[in-house]
């Protein structure tokens, strides 16, 4: 059972980053408070021309065997929220085109997944032509 996607639309500049940028410091503060308010899901940044344009969350709720909600607590402490940051400042770097995709379960980050897109504008050979 999953929650509906929330989507934020964020315009943080990635390439030539800076650390007191409004704009990806208020993207990373999004981001953090993401992934702190779910227990099992994840959270995905899209990024389109360097530039974090969406954040999308889900969050999966496990029931119990019982058939009632697990009783889970109601947010964790972000143990080392600087060394977050900076994996998904990290992540996001240098992308043109793609996605991000932080994996969450049981309140832990356990993947940071990158995707990149490439733009293709003609396709040589795609009709035999330019073989």
């Amino acid at each position: 059972m999953a929650r509906m996607t929330e989507s934020k639309v964020i315009a943080a500049t990635v390439n030539g980053k800076n650390a007191n940028d409004p704009g990806l410091k208020e993207a990373l503060d999004l981001i953090v408070q993401s992934v702190d308010d779910i227990f099992f899901g994840s959270v995905s940044l899209v990024v389109q021309d360097s530039k974090i344009i969406q954040i999308e969350k889900l969050e999966k709720i496990r029931l119990c065997e019982a058939g009632g909600r697990t009783s889970l607590p109601r947010k964790t402490e972000c143990g080392d929220a600087a060394g977050f940051r900076t994996r998904v400042a990290a992540a996001v770097d240098g992308l043109q085109y793609g996605k991000i995709l932080i994996q969450i379960q049981s309140r832990q980050v356990v993947q940071i997944e990158r995707t990149e897109k490439y733009r293709v504008n003609k396709l040589a050979g795609l009709y035999g032509d330019g073989i």
